[in-house]
């Protein structure tokens, strides 16, 4: 099959989620039909697709009638079985292949692969039962994570603080290989979002992540200033991981920065993230289009950055807070969702993009002066005051 495919021809997506929207939006608007697969009804994120399909990930019949439809098929998360990928590619061309994917969905076989292109990154041993664990923690060290090897929905990472803490891991260690590794104390946190397209590589201005306590998402800033050793070092290693993982489209390398200024790499991220949103108003082209461009064999397009931009999480626990930003600021750009789930305090409702000339000290400060994100989240306001009855 050709790599390339042209305007009205019908582009599959797989493993969709609020970031679909744009996903699709970007591709009707060059063109394209359309066609989703879905595991469950998700009508608020597919209703401009020309057509879904919605069948569980093993209904071989759906899978196969979806392939037929479609001239190329992409995975708009990595969080969708190699397998079924590797399926639909007997029916469809799969422009991101599946080398890439099959690497970052096992954490061994990711930090194998991390190895080997000379990249940094957390001290780590495989264990498959408790003994395992309480050999291995005194070359480790404490605090340490403990994690399933394959990635997917749902899964859980468990921190191990001290000794007493391995005995809970009874409950957590199922069956199966399970990963050990060093927790990485750190004073910052990055992004670097690139595409590649057959050797082509973009790179987006790194962006700063900012969590709060229980790591929820609360800002995204771009472009972020580090030295230049360091981003010359980060873009080392994008490009290094680009060269090598046989992917083609958009990904990530999210990094840790000790107080110290040593540099590791947490891990990669294939596909859309709603970290890279930030590049919506900051920069002259997104990571929907330049997924989009990899995906039908287009040239990538040059990325150029406009403005500094800050994008800020919504939960829904903010949203009378906002609703009060709405009205007052002209240089704040909005996206709701939907189909958000109202009933968890915490969900995303939507994104806020705080734009301008300033930098993003400024931007901060503009952000901070609302007091919006300046409360803690209920989930963090219950766990202060837990520990605190603890304590008494």
């Amino acid at each position: 099959m050709s790599n390339t495919i042209f305007p009205g021809s019908t582009l599959g997506i797989i493993g969709i989620n609020r970031n679909g929207v744009a996903m699709i939006a970007a591709a009707k608007k060059a063109g394209f039909n359309v066609g989703v697969y879905v595991d469950h009804s998700q009508p608020d994120v597919t209703k401009m697709a020309d057509f879904t399909i919605d069948g569980a990930y093993n209904d071989k019949e759906k899978l196969i009638e979806f392939g037929e439809a479609c001239d190329a098929i992409i995975y708009q998360t990595p969080n969708i079985d190699s397998t079924i990928i590797r399926f639909l590619g007997q029916y469809a061309t799969l422009p991101q292949g599946i080398n890439g994917l099959e690497i970052v969905q096992d954490r061994l076989m990711e930090r194998a692969f991390l190895d080997q292109i000379n990249i940094n990154i957390a001290p780590y041993v495989t264990v498959i039962g408790l003994d395992d664990v309480y050999q291995s923690i005194d070359s480790i060290g404490y605090p340490a994570l403990l994690k399933p090897i394959q990635r997917g929905i749902g899964e859980q990472s468990m921190m191990i603080k001290r000794q007493s803490d391995i005995t809970r891991a009874a409950d957590f260690i199922d069956t199966g290989t399970y990963l050990l590794e060093s927790w990485i104390d750190h004073t910052a946190e990055y992004t670097l979002t690139a595409a590649c397209e057959h050797g082509d590589i973009g790179i987006f201005p790194l962006a700063q992540l900012e969590y709060s306590n229980d790591r929820r998402l609360i800002s995204v800033a771009a472009p972020a200033e580090v030295s230049d050793d360091m981003l010359q070092e980060m873009h080392r290693i994008i490009k290094s991981v680009a060269d090598s993982l046989q992917y083609n489209g958009v990904f990530s390398v999210n990094f840790y920065v000790t107080s110290t200024g040593t540099l590791y790499v947490k891990n990669i991220e294939l596909g859309l993230t709603s970290i890279a949103n930030v590049y919506d108003n900051m920069t002259n082209v997104d990571q929907y289009e330049q997924q989009l461009r990899a995906s039908v064999g287009m040239p990538l397009h040059v990325i150029l950055p406009l403005q500094t931009a800050l994008l800020m999480v919504i939960r829904n626990y903010q949203a009378t807070a906002i609703q009060r930003q709405w009205l007052l600021k002209n240089n704040w750009k909005f996206r709701f969702f939907n189909n958000a789930d109202t009933k968890d305090p915490s969900g995303i409702l939507g994104f806020v993009w705080v734009t301008g000339d300033a930098d993003l000290e400024a931007l901060r400060n503009q952000v901070d002066d609302t007091e919006v994100w300046n409360k803690p989240t209920p989930s963090e306001d219950d766990a202060s005051q837990t520990k605190k009855e603890q304590e008494e």
